[in-house]
């Protein structure tokens, strides 16, 4: 089980920007290049492993990661295998 904290750390580590905005539901982190990286509440209450979703918002594209990359790498596996959002997501 992750703390709120300990992924906030996750992130800012990798090199994301924090918006605290939403932290009873959700970690965001976000890059100057227009992409997010988040993790719902959801998934760090549970004993499993933790589930990153990331997006570019020009695209229009998603990506679900085991790691937090740091901000190019995300540009990287969005470009290579993001998918658009699902359906009434």
């Amino acid at each position: 089980m992750y703390s709120l904290e300990e992924i906030e750390e996750r992130f800012a580590s990798a090199g994301w920007h924090l918006d605290g905005g939403f932290e009873d539901y959700l970690v965001i982190g976000y890059s100057d290049e227009g992409l997010s990286i988040l993790a719902r509440k959801e998934a760090w209450e549970t004993d499993g492993d933790l589930l990153f979703e990331l997006i570019d918002h020009e695209r229009d594209l998603t990506y679900e990661a085991w790691e937090v990359p740091t901000p190019e790498e995300a540009r990287e596996m969005l470009r290579e295998d993001g998918q658009p959002p699902e359906e009434g997501y």
